[in-house]
Protein backbone atom coordinates (compact mmCIF):
# COMPACT_ATOMS: atom_id res chain seq x y z
CA UNK A 1 0.00 0.00 0.00
CA UNK A 2 2.86 2.38 0.68
CA UNK A 3 3.82 2.04 -2.98
CA UNK A 4 0.67 3.93 -3.86
CA UNK A 5 1.67 6.95 -1.83
CA UNK A 6 5.41 7.03 -2.35
CA UNK A 7 5.45 10.63 -3.59
CA UNK A 8 3.16 12.03 -0.91
CA UNK A 9 4.58 13.87 2.06
CA UNK A 10 1.72 13.29 4.49
CA UNK A 11 -0.31 10.37 5.78
CA UNK A 12 -2.75 8.66 3.40
CA UNK A 13 -5.81 10.32 4.97
CA UNK A 14 -6.84 13.46 6.79
CA UNK A 15 -9.80 15.81 6.78
CA UNK A 16 -8.88 17.27 3.39
CA UNK A 17 -7.90 14.16 1.45
CA UNK A 18 -8.03 10.39 1.69
CA UNK A 19 -5.64 8.81 -0.77
CA UNK A 20 -6.72 5.26 0.00
CA UNK A 21 -10.34 6.13 -0.82
CA UNK A 22 -9.21 7.82 -4.05
CA UNK A 23 -7.17 4.76 -5.05
CA UNK A 24 -9.99 2.33 -4.16
CA UNK A 25 -12.49 4.34 -6.21
CA UNK A 26 -10.28 4.21 -9.32
CA UNK A 27 -9.36 0.57 -8.74
CA UNK A 28 -13.06 -0.34 -8.60
CA UNK A 29 -13.61 1.44 -11.93
CA UNK A 30 -10.99 -0.83 -13.51
CA UNK A 31 -12.73 -3.94 -12.16
CA UNK A 32 -16.42 -3.16 -12.73
CA UNK A 33 -18.19 -1.60 -15.72
CA UNK A 34 -20.90 0.09 -13.62
CA UNK A 35 -18.27 1.62 -11.37
CA UNK A 36 -16.42 2.93 -14.42
CA UNK A 37 -19.59 4.60 -15.74
CA UNK A 38 -20.21 6.23 -12.37
CA UNK A 39 -16.62 7.49 -12.17
CA UNK A 40 -16.84 8.87 -15.71
CA UNK A 41 -19.53 11.33 -14.56
CA UNK A 42 -17.44 13.00 -11.86
CA UNK A 43 -14.98 15.84 -12.29
CA UNK A 44 -11.34 14.82 -11.81
CA UNK A 45 -10.80 17.90 -9.61
CA UNK A 46 -12.25 15.96 -6.67
CA UNK A 47 -8.99 14.02 -6.43
CA UNK A 48 -6.20 15.44 -4.28
CA UNK A 49 -3.50 13.28 -5.85
CA UNK A 50 -2.55 14.56 -9.32
CA UNK A 51 -1.87 11.00 -10.48
CA UNK A 52 -5.48 10.13 -9.71
CA UNK A 53 -6.71 13.14 -11.69
CA UNK A 54 -4.82 11.85 -14.73
CA UNK A 55 -6.22 8.33 -14.31
CA UNK A 56 -9.76 9.67 -13.88
CA UNK A 57 -9.45 11.70 -17.10
CA UNK A 58 -8.38 8.60 -19.00
CA UNK A 59 -11.26 6.53 -17.57
CA UNK A 60 -13.76 9.22 -18.59
CA UNK A 61 -12.34 9.28 -22.11
CA UNK A 62 -12.69 5.49 -22.42
CA UNK A 63 -16.28 5.48 -21.17
CA UNK A 64 -17.30 8.38 -23.41
CA UNK A 65 -15.70 6.54 -26.33
CA UNK A 66 -17.80 3.47 -25.40
CA UNK A 67 -14.65 1.46 -24.76
CA UNK A 68 -14.12 -1.01 -21.90
CA UNK A 69 -12.11 0.08 -18.88
CA UNK A 70 -9.48 -2.39 -17.73
CA UNK A 71 -5.74 -2.59 -17.19
CA UNK A 72 -4.93 -3.01 -20.90
CA UNK A 73 -7.22 -0.27 -22.26
CA UNK A 74 -6.28 2.18 -19.52
CA UNK A 75 -2.57 1.52 -20.09
CA UNK A 76 -3.04 2.20 -23.80
CA UNK A 77 -5.16 5.32 -23.26
CA UNK A 78 -2.68 6.86 -20.81
CA UNK A 79 0.24 5.98 -23.06
CA UNK A 80 -1.44 7.82 -25.93
CA UNK A 81 -1.88 10.82 -23.64
CA UNK A 82 1.75 10.63 -22.48
CA UNK A 83 0.57 10.41 -18.88
CA UNK A 84 1.40 6.78 -18.03
CA UNK A 85 4.97 7.56 -16.92
CA UNK A 86 3.67 10.51 -14.87
CA UNK A 87 1.78 8.15 -12.56
CA UNK A 88 4.63 5.63 -12.24
CA UNK A 89 3.72 3.28 -15.08
CA UNK A 90 1.41 0.28 -15.36
CA UNK A 91 2.62 -1.02 -11.98
CA UNK A 92 0.71 1.78 -10.28
CA UNK A 93 -2.50 0.77 -12.10
CA UNK A 94 -1.98 -2.83 -10.96
CA UNK A 95 -1.56 -1.58 -7.39
CA UNK A 96 -4.88 0.27 -7.58
CA UNK A 97 -6.70 -2.89 -8.62
CA UNK A 98 -5.06 -4.95 -5.87
CA UNK A 99 -6.05 -2.39 -3.23
CA UNK A 100 -9.83 -2.76 -3.75
CA UNK A 101 -11.39 -5.13 -1.19
CA UNK A 102 -14.77 -5.11 -3.02
CA UNK A 103 -16.27 -3.04 -5.83
CA UNK A 104 -19.61 -3.10 -3.96
CA UNK A 105 -18.29 -0.32 -1.70
CA UNK A 106 -17.25 1.99 -4.55
CA UNK A 107 -19.96 4.58 -3.91
CA UNK A 108 -18.85 4.78 -0.27
CA UNK A 109 -15.25 5.36 -1.35
CA UNK A 110 -16.41 8.01 -3.81
CA UNK A 111 -18.47 9.74 -1.14
CA UNK A 112 -15.36 10.03 1.06
CA UNK A 113 -13.41 11.53 -1.84
CA UNK A 114 -16.21 14.00 -2.60
CA UNK A 115 -16.56 15.12 1.01
CA UNK A 116 -12.81 15.75 1.25
CA UNK A 117 -13.01 17.78 -1.98
CA UNK A 118 -15.82 19.85 -0.50
CA UNK A 119 -13.72 20.56 2.59
CA UNK A 120 -10.89 21.79 0.38
CA UNK A 121 -13.25 24.07 -1.54
CA UNK A 122 -14.73 25.43 1.67
CA UNK A 123 -11.24 26.04 3.05
CA UNK A 124 -10.38 28.16 0.00
CA UNK A 125 -13.59 30.14 0.46
CA UNK A 126 -12.73 30.66 4.13
CA UNK A 127 -9.28 31.94 3.25
CA UNK A 128 -10.62 34.41 0.70
CA UNK A 129 -13.38 35.47 3.08
CA UNK A 130 -10.78 36.36 5.72
CA UNK A 131 -8.89 38.43 3.17
CA UNK A 132 -12.02 40.29 2.10
CA UNK A 133 -13.07 40.93 5.70
CA UNK A 134 -9.66 42.39 6.44
CA UNK A 135 -9.98 44.91 3.60
CA UNK A 136 -11.64 48.09 5.01
CA UNK A 137 -12.46 49.23 1.47
CA UNK A 138 -14.89 46.35 0.87
CA UNK A 139 -18.57 46.68 1.80
CA UNK A 140 -19.57 44.06 4.43
CA UNK A 141 -22.94 43.57 2.70
CA UNK A 142 -21.19 42.76 -0.57
CA UNK A 143 -18.87 40.38 1.26
CA UNK A 144 -21.86 38.63 2.79
CA UNK A 145 -23.52 38.23 -0.63
CA UNK A 146 -20.29 36.92 -2.11
CA UNK A 147 -19.85 34.39 0.70
CA UNK A 148 -23.44 33.14 0.39
CA UNK A 149 -23.08 32.73 -3.36
CA UNK A 150 -19.67 31.05 -3.06
CA UNK A 151 -20.90 28.52 -0.51
CA UNK A 152 -24.01 27.80 -2.57
CA UNK A 153 -21.91 27.14 -5.64
CA UNK A 154 -19.64 24.63 -3.93
CA UNK A 155 -19.73 21.44 -5.95
CA UNK A 156 -18.78 17.94 -4.94
CA UNK A 157 -17.10 17.55 -8.30
CA UNK A 158 -19.86 15.44 -9.79
CA UNK A 159 -23.07 16.36 -11.54
CA UNK A 160 -26.29 14.88 -10.22
CA UNK A 161 -27.39 12.51 -12.94
CA UNK A 162 -30.31 13.93 -14.93
CA UNK A 163 -32.28 11.79 -17.33
CA UNK A 164 -33.96 13.77 -20.16
CA UNK A 165 -37.40 12.39 -20.96
CA UNK A 166 -36.27 12.13 -24.60
CA UNK A 167 -33.65 9.56 -23.59
CA UNK A 168 -36.03 7.83 -21.20
CA UNK A 169 -38.72 7.54 -23.92
CA UNK A 170 -36.26 6.10 -26.41
CA UNK A 171 -34.71 3.64 -23.94
CA UNK A 172 -38.14 2.59 -22.62
CA UNK A 173 -39.48 2.11 -26.16
CA UNK A 174 -36.37 0.14 -27.16
CA UNK A 175 -36.66 -2.02 -24.06
CA UNK A 176 -40.32 -2.74 -24.83
CA UNK A 177 -39.39 -3.58 -28.41
CA UNK A 178 -36.62 -5.87 -27.20
CA UNK A 179 -38.98 -7.59 -24.76
CA UNK A 180 -41.54 -8.05 -27.53
CA UNK A 181 -38.96 -9.73 -29.75
CA UNK A 182 -38.21 -12.19 -27.02
CA UNK A 183 -40.80 -14.93 -27.04
CA UNK A 184 -41.10 -15.78 -23.37
CA UNK A 185 -44.90 32.35 -22.89
CA UNK A 186 -47.64 31.15 -21.51
CA UNK A 187 -49.13 31.80 -18.12
CA UNK A 188 -46.65 31.91 -15.26
CA UNK A 189 -48.97 29.70 -13.22
CA UNK A 190 -48.59 25.96 -13.65
CA UNK A 191 -51.82 24.08 -14.30
CA UNK A 192 -52.38 20.45 -13.37
CA UNK A 193 -54.56 19.69 -16.38
CA UNK A 194 -57.43 18.67 -14.07
CA UNK A 195 -59.84 21.52 -14.76
CA UNK A 196 -61.80 21.31 -11.51
CA UNK A 197 -58.60 21.29 -9.43
CA UNK A 198 -57.12 24.19 -11.40
CA UNK A 199 -60.33 26.16 -10.81
CA UNK A 200 -59.96 25.52 -7.10
CA UNK A 201 -56.23 26.37 -6.85
CA UNK A 202 -55.84 28.82 -9.72
CA UNK A 203 -52.68 26.90 -10.66
CA UNK A 204 -49.38 26.57 -8.83
CA UNK A 205 -47.39 29.76 -8.23
CA UNK A 206 -43.71 30.46 -7.95
CA UNK A 207 -42.28 29.90 -4.48
CA UNK A 208 -45.16 27.73 -3.30
CA UNK A 209 -44.52 24.56 -1.34
CA UNK A 210 -47.31 22.15 -2.27
CA UNK A 211 -47.90 18.83 -0.50
CA UNK A 212 -49.92 15.91 -1.82
CA UNK A 213 -50.76 13.41 0.89
CA UNK A 214 -52.32 9.98 0.60
CA UNK A 215 -52.21 6.61 2.19
CA UNK A 216 -50.07 4.00 0.41
CA UNK A 217 -51.10 2.85 -3.09
CA UNK A 218 -53.86 5.41 -3.59
CA UNK A 219 -52.39 7.25 -6.59
CA UNK A 220 -50.37 10.22 -5.40
CA UNK A 221 -47.43 9.40 -7.71
CA UNK A 222 -49.76 9.45 -10.72
CA UNK A 223 -51.21 12.77 -9.59
CA UNK A 224 -47.67 14.18 -9.37
CA UNK A 225 -46.88 12.85 -12.85
CA UNK A 226 -50.05 14.52 -14.10
CA UNK A 227 -48.80 17.85 -12.75
CA UNK A 228 -45.32 17.31 -14.23
CA UNK A 229 -46.38 16.26 -17.73
CA UNK A 230 -49.04 18.95 -18.04
CA UNK A 231 -46.60 21.59 -16.82
CA UNK A 232 -44.09 20.43 -19.44
CA UNK A 233 -46.82 20.58 -22.09
CA UNK A 234 -47.25 24.23 -21.14
CA UNK A 235 -43.62 24.79 -22.09
CA UNK A 236 -42.33 24.65 -18.50
CA UNK A 237 -39.00 23.11 -17.50
CA UNK A 238 -39.73 20.46 -14.89
CA UNK A 239 -37.54 18.32 -12.61
CA UNK A 240 -39.01 15.11 -11.17
CA UNK A 241 -37.17 13.63 -8.19
CA UNK A 242 -38.27 10.01 -8.05
CA UNK A 243 -37.05 7.85 -5.17
CA UNK A 244 -39.65 5.13 -5.66
CA UNK A 245 -39.64 4.37 -9.41
CA UNK A 246 -36.91 4.12 -12.03
CA UNK A 247 -36.98 5.91 -15.39
CA UNK A 248 -38.62 2.98 -17.19
CA UNK A 249 -41.46 2.69 -14.67
CA UNK A 250 -42.07 6.43 -14.78
CA UNK A 251 -42.04 6.58 -18.55
CA UNK A 252 -44.29 3.55 -18.94
CA UNK A 253 -46.94 5.36 -16.89
CA UNK A 254 -46.59 8.51 -18.95
CA UNK A 255 -46.79 6.51 -22.17
CA UNK A 256 -49.96 4.76 -20.97
CA UNK A 257 -51.62 8.12 -20.42
CA UNK A 258 -50.37 9.65 -23.67
CA UNK A 259 -50.87 6.67 -26.00
CA UNK A 260 -54.16 5.18 -24.73
CA UNK A 261 -52.35 1.84 -24.44
CA UNK A 262 -53.21 0.20 -21.08
CA UNK A 263 -50.32 0.07 -18.62
CA UNK A 264 -50.65 -3.69 -18.03
CA UNK A 265 -50.26 -4.25 -21.79
CA UNK A 266 -47.09 -2.14 -21.79
CA UNK A 267 -45.54 -3.78 -18.73
CA UNK A 268 -46.43 -7.32 -19.84
CA UNK A 269 -45.02 -6.78 -23.34
CA UNK A 270 -48.20 -8.13 -24.98
CA UNK A 271 -48.37 -5.38 -27.59
CA UNK A 272 -50.30 -5.79 -30.83
CA UNK A 273 -49.81 -3.68 -33.97
CA UNK A 274 -52.32 -1.07 -32.84
CA UNK A 275 -50.59 -0.69 -29.47
CA UNK A 276 -47.19 -0.26 -31.14
CA UNK A 277 -48.65 2.45 -33.35
CA UNK A 278 -50.05 4.22 -30.30
CA UNK A 279 -46.74 4.05 -28.45
CA UNK A 280 -44.78 5.26 -31.46
CA UNK A 281 -47.09 8.25 -31.89
CA UNK A 282 -46.73 9.14 -28.20
CA UNK A 283 -42.92 9.08 -28.07
CA UNK A 284 -42.37 12.01 -30.46
CA UNK A 285 -44.42 14.67 -28.61
CA UNK A 286 -43.12 13.46 -25.24
CA UNK A 287 -39.53 13.68 -26.44
CA UNK A 288 -39.93 17.41 -26.99
CA UNK A 289 -41.00 18.07 -23.40
CA UNK A 290 -38.53 19.74 -21.07
CA UNK A 291 -38.91 17.19 -18.32
CA UNK A 292 -35.98 15.60 -16.47
CA UNK A 293 -35.82 12.81 -13.91
CA UNK A 294 -33.35 12.47 -11.04
CA UNK A 295 -33.32 9.14 -9.26
CA UNK A 296 -30.34 9.85 -6.99
CA UNK A 297 -31.27 13.09 -5.21
CA UNK A 298 -31.91 11.54 -1.80
CA UNK A 299 -31.08 14.66 0.26
CA UNK A 300 -32.11 18.30 0.05
CA UNK A 301 -28.56 19.22 -0.95
CA UNK A 302 -28.66 16.80 -3.86
CA UNK A 303 -32.06 18.15 -4.91
CA UNK A 304 -30.54 21.63 -4.75
CA UNK A 305 -27.60 20.60 -6.95
CA UNK A 306 -29.88 18.95 -9.50
CA UNK A 307 -32.13 22.01 -9.50
CA UNK A 308 -29.25 24.44 -10.02
CA UNK A 309 -27.89 22.36 -12.89
CA UNK A 310 -31.10 23.14 -14.76
CA UNK A 311 -31.68 26.58 -13.26
CA UNK A 312 -28.29 27.83 -14.44
CA UNK A 313 -28.59 26.21 -17.87
CA UNK A 314 -31.89 27.37 -19.30
CA UNK A 315 -34.02 27.84 -16.21
CA UNK A 316 -36.33 25.73 -14.05
CA UNK A 317 -40.06 26.18 -13.46
CA UNK A 318 -41.13 23.35 -11.15
CA UNK A 319 -39.81 20.49 -9.01
CA UNK A 320 -41.76 17.43 -7.87
CA UNK A 321 -40.43 15.07 -5.16
CA UNK A 322 -41.76 11.51 -4.86
CA UNK A 323 -41.73 11.12 -1.93
CA UNK A 324 -40.69 12.93 1.27
CA UNK A 325 -40.34 9.98 3.65
CA UNK A 326 -37.80 8.31 1.31
CA UNK A 327 -35.40 11.25 1.58
CA UNK A 328 -32.41 11.34 3.92
CA UNK A 329 -31.46 14.10 6.33
CA UNK A 330 -28.12 15.85 5.90
CA UNK A 331 -27.60 17.43 9.31
CA UNK A 332 -30.07 15.75 11.68
CA UNK A 333 -28.75 12.22 11.12
CA UNK A 334 -28.63 11.48 14.84
CA UNK A 335 -32.01 13.00 15.60
CA UNK A 336 -35.39 11.29 15.55
CA UNK A 337 -36.99 10.53 12.21
CA UNK A 338 -39.61 13.20 12.92
CA UNK A 339 -36.88 15.81 13.33
CA UNK A 340 -35.17 14.58 10.17
CA UNK A 341 -38.36 14.90 8.11
CA UNK A 342 -38.87 18.38 9.55
CA UNK A 343 -35.37 19.37 8.40
CA UNK A 344 -36.02 17.98 4.91
CA UNK A 345 -39.38 19.75 4.65
CA UNK A 346 -37.92 23.10 5.71
CA UNK A 347 -35.05 22.70 3.26
CA UNK A 348 -37.39 22.07 0.32
CA UNK A 349 -39.60 24.97 1.29
CA UNK A 350 -36.54 27.25 1.41
CA UNK A 351 -35.46 26.01 -2.01
CA UNK A 352 -38.89 26.85 -3.46
CA UNK A 353 -38.58 30.39 -2.10
CA UNK A 354 -34.95 30.66 -3.25
CA UNK A 355 -35.68 29.62 -6.85
CA UNK A 356 -39.13 31.26 -6.89
CA UNK A 357 -40.71 28.13 -8.32
CA UNK A 358 -43.34 25.73 -6.97
CA UNK A 359 -42.09 22.53 -5.38
CA UNK A 360 -44.58 19.68 -5.25
CA UNK A 361 -43.84 17.15 -2.49
CA UNK A 362 -45.57 13.84 -1.97
CA UNK A 363 -46.00 12.57 1.56
CA UNK A 364 -47.22 9.31 3.00
CA UNK A 365 -50.07 9.42 5.48
CA UNK A 366 -50.48 7.08 8.42
CA UNK A 367 -52.61 4.01 7.89
CA UNK A 368 -55.24 5.09 10.45
CA UNK A 369 -57.86 4.55 7.78
CA UNK A 370 -60.83 3.02 9.59
CA UNK A 371 -63.49 4.20 11.97
CA UNK A 372 -65.90 2.10 13.96
CA UNK A 373 -69.49 2.63 12.87
CA UNK A 374 -72.48 2.28 15.12
CA UNK A 375 -73.37 -1.07 13.57
CA UNK A 376 -69.87 -2.32 14.37
CA UNK A 377 -68.56 -2.29 10.80
CA UNK A 378 -65.22 -0.74 9.92
CA UNK A 379 -65.19 1.69 7.01
CA UNK A 380 -62.57 3.97 5.50
CA UNK A 381 -62.73 7.63 6.27
CA UNK A 382 -61.31 10.71 4.62
CA UNK A 383 -57.74 11.48 5.74
CA UNK A 384 -56.57 14.79 7.18
CA UNK A 385 -53.25 16.55 6.67
CA UNK A 386 -52.41 16.07 10.35
CA UNK A 387 -51.83 12.39 9.51
CA UNK A 388 -48.65 13.17 7.51
CA UNK A 389 -46.30 10.38 8.51
CA UNK A 390 -43.46 11.22 10.90
CA UNK A 391 -43.92 14.97 10.87
CA UNK A 392 -46.30 17.81 11.60
CA UNK A 393 -43.84 20.19 9.94
CA UNK A 394 -45.21 19.37 6.47
CA UNK A 395 -48.63 20.61 7.52
CA UNK A 396 -47.08 23.84 8.78
CA UNK A 397 -44.67 24.37 5.87
CA UNK A 398 -47.07 23.77 2.99
CA UNK A 399 -48.78 26.63 1.17
CA UNK A 400 -51.17 24.11 -0.31
CA UNK A 401 -52.01 20.65 1.01
CA UNK A 402 -53.99 18.30 -1.22
CA UNK A 403 -55.26 14.97 0.09
CA UNK A 404 -56.11 12.08 -2.18
CA UNK A 405 -58.79 9.61 -1.08
CA UNK A 406 -60.53 6.67 -2.77
CA UNK A 407 -63.88 6.40 -0.96
CA UNK A 408 -65.71 3.12 -0.58
CA UNK A 409 -69.28 2.63 -1.71
CA UNK A 410 -70.53 2.85 1.87
CA UNK A 411 -69.12 6.41 2.10
CA UNK A 412 -71.47 7.75 -0.57
CA UNK A 413 -73.69 10.45 0.88
CA UNK A 414 -76.69 10.10 -1.39
CA UNK A 415 -78.15 8.05 -4.25
CA UNK A 416 -76.60 10.28 -6.93
CA UNK A 417 -73.09 9.80 -5.53
CA UNK A 418 -73.68 6.07 -5.20
CA UNK A 419 -74.80 5.89 -8.82
CA UNK A 420 -71.64 7.69 -9.98
CA UNK A 421 -69.49 5.35 -7.90
CA UNK A 422 -71.22 2.28 -9.38
CA UNK A 423 -70.98 3.59 -12.96
CA UNK A 424 -67.26 4.19 -12.58
CA UNK A 425 -66.78 0.77 -11.00
CA UNK A 426 -68.54 -0.90 -13.94
CA UNK A 427 -66.16 0.89 -16.31
CA UNK A 428 -63.12 -0.34 -14.38
CA UNK A 429 -62.42 3.11 -12.92
CA UNK A 430 -62.23 4.42 -9.37
CA UNK A 431 -63.90 7.41 -7.78
CA UNK A 432 -61.35 9.73 -6.19
CA UNK A 433 -61.75 12.71 -3.93
CA UNK A 434 -59.20 15.51 -4.09
CA UNK A 435 -59.44 17.36 -0.79
CA UNK A 436 -57.79 20.78 -0.68
CA UNK A 437 -57.29 20.80 3.09
CA UNK A 438 -55.05 23.88 3.08
CA UNK A 439 -54.80 26.71 0.57
CA UNK A 440 -53.16 29.91 1.75
CA UNK A 441 -54.00 31.77 -1.44
CA UNK A 442 -57.51 30.47 -2.05
CA UNK A 443 -60.42 28.34 -1.02
CA UNK A 444 -60.41 24.96 0.59
CA UNK A 445 -62.82 22.23 -0.35
CA UNK A 446 -63.20 18.87 -2.06
CA UNK A 447 -63.85 17.77 -5.60
CA UNK A 448 -64.55 14.40 -7.17
CA UNK A 449 -62.69 12.96 -10.14
CA UNK A 450 -62.39 9.58 -11.83
CA UNK A 451 -59.15 7.61 -11.82
CA UNK A 452 -58.52 5.55 -14.94
CA UNK A 453 -56.01 3.05 -13.62
CA UNK A 454 -55.52 1.35 -16.99
CA UNK A 455 -54.15 4.57 -18.49
CA UNK A 456 -52.75 6.22 -15.36
CA UNK A 457 -54.83 9.40 -15.53
CA UNK A 458 -57.39 11.43 -13.66
CA UNK A 459 -60.55 12.49 -15.48
CA UNK A 460 -63.24 15.05 -14.59
CA UNK A 461 -66.66 13.61 -13.86
CA UNK A 462 -69.36 14.99 -16.13
CA UNK A 463 -72.85 14.51 -14.78
CA UNK A 464 -75.76 14.48 -17.20
CA UNK A 465 -78.89 15.97 -15.66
Amino acid sequence: MTMLYDNQSGAPANAYYNLEAEASTLGAAMLDEKCAKTIAEVNNSIYYDQRHQLIQAAISALVKGQKPVDLVTLDQEMSSRNTLDMIGGAAYLVGLMQLVPTTANMRYYLQIVQECAMRRQMRLISQELNERLGDPMQDPNEIREWAARAVREVRLGDAVKLIPIKDACVSTYEQLESDQQRPDEPTKKILSGIATLDNKLGGLRGGEYVAIGARPSVGKSILALTFCVNAARQGKRVLLISLEMNEVQITERILAEQSDVPLNMITSGNLDAEAWTGLASAVTPLSHLQLWYSLEATTVEKVRRAAYQLYENGGLDMIAVDYLQLMEATYAKRQSRQEQISEISRGLRQLAAELKIPILVLTQLNRSSVNERVDGKKVKREPTMSEARESGAIEQDANVFILLHNPGKDEMRDDDEREVWENLDRQGMTMMRLIVDKNRQGKRGRLTVAFDGDHMRFLPIVRKD
